[in-house]
């Protein structure tokens, strides 16, 4: 004899922790890129109507506040002849070093940076530029 009848349940996915799940993704992506843009390097190139595409590999910075970064890394001025050395060495086929300096750094520093890139061994300097914002004709 039986008492009670029993209920057969059916297997199933729950869908609702897929759908939390996801949307923590979502907000963690979100929060991540965002923090990416805020943190990157804020720098005011120089315009120019005439500039070129230049897929550079190698590439020095210099910051508005004076910090210098040599492929993406920070170097202090002291130690930069000492890092320019070092590049030049790990690469020594490419001879082209591209300059991407904040316009209102001096002219005597771009100079001096030149002349450090010069005394590495890298033979082509050239100057990471902007093109024109829209009305503007002639480089500032």
């Amino acid at each position: 004899m039986q008492l009670f009848e029993r209920k057969r349940r059916t297997p199933g996915v729950s869908l609702t922790p897929l759908i939390d799940i996801l949307f923590l993704l979502i907000i963690f992506f979100v929060v991540s890129s965002r923090l990416e843009s805020e943190f990157g390097v804020g720098m005011q190139l120089p315009e120019s109507v005439q500039g070129q595409s230049n897929t550079a590999t190698l590439v020095l910075e210099m910051q508005e506040s004076g910090d210098v970064l040599l492929d993406s890394v920070r170097t202090s001025r002291d130690a930069l002849p000492q890092a320019l050395g070092e590049l030049r060495e790990k690469r020594p086929k490419e001879d082209l070093l591209t300059l991407k300096i904040d316009r209102r750094i001096a002219h005597g520093e771009v100079v001096a940076l030149m002349d450090l890139a010069r005394e590495a061994g890298f033979q082509k300097v050239a100057f990471g530029v902007n093109p024109p914002s829209s009305g503007a004709n002639a480089p500032r």
